[in-house]
């Protein structure tokens, strides 16, 4: 049976909620207070590590060990979730409709995206969650992160698909054998890219087309 793999912020919930400005403003301060340095030069730090490694964390990992990466994950991800976000009926009923074992595939920690999930109503539909700690901090894009992902599902890359909203990660997940969809409004498939939508809900035909296409597939072998 194929799997779907979804990325969790901004796409199956989008930054206009106010979300992920909020764990932007922690993640700056926090950084700004343990390196020292102002909230502009963390800031622009963000964006550097961001472009370089996929995440803050992962550059904090690789040029500041004297920091404590597990405060800094538990600090940003100290969020009310309630206050932003709301049950979805419709990505509900689209994820009911996908017949296809699903996992969420994030750079942030489990216990965020437990809580994401639950406000949003979507917590039964998913099998795992798969967050930065299962994948050895190694988050995406880095090879070993698809790697030890596939290896915790018992899954082949070829019958994966990975959802998400940034292109250099599914750029990894193509990488890794996986097929791609992209998630965000006015995208266009681009190298590494199979398909591309506006929002998560618009995902429902390609993943279905995916999902009937691999199905014939597995059953002609």
């Amino acid at each position: 049976m194929p799997y779907i793999l979804f990325d969790l912020d901004d796409t199956l919930y989008t930054n206009d909620t106010g979300l992920f400005k909020e764990l932007g403003t922690r993640l700056v301060y926090w950084v700004s207070q343990q390196l020292h340095i102002s909230l502009e030069e963390a800031a622009a730090l963000r964006r550097q590590y961001f472009d370089a490694h996929g995440t803050m964390m992962r550059g904090l990992l690789l040029h500041h060990p004297e920091v404590d990466v597990d405060a800094y994950l538990d600090y940003v991800h100290d969020i009310d979730v309630s206050r932003y976000l709301a049950p979805n009926p419709a990505l509900d009923a689209m994820l009911t409709r996908l017949a296809a074992p699903k996992a969420v595939f994030t750079n942030s920690v489990a216990d965020w995206a437990e809580r994401i999930l639950r406000q949003l109503g979507i917590r039964q539909h998913f099998t795992h969650i798969i967050d930065v700690r299962a994948v050895d901090y190694q988050s995406k894009p880095h090879p070993h992160a698809f790697a030890r992902a596939l290896e915790i599902l018992g899954m082949p890359a070829s019958a994966c698909v990975m959802v998400d909203d940034q292109i250099s990660y599914l750029r990894g997940a193509a990488a890794a054998g996986m097929w791609t969809v992209l998630v965000r409004p006015g995208a266009e498939a681009v190298e590494g890219i199979d398909y591309a939508v506006d929002t998560i809900l618009d995902a429902e035909p390609i993943l279905q087309k995916w999902l009937a296409e691999q199905q014939t597939v597995v059953y002609l072998v």
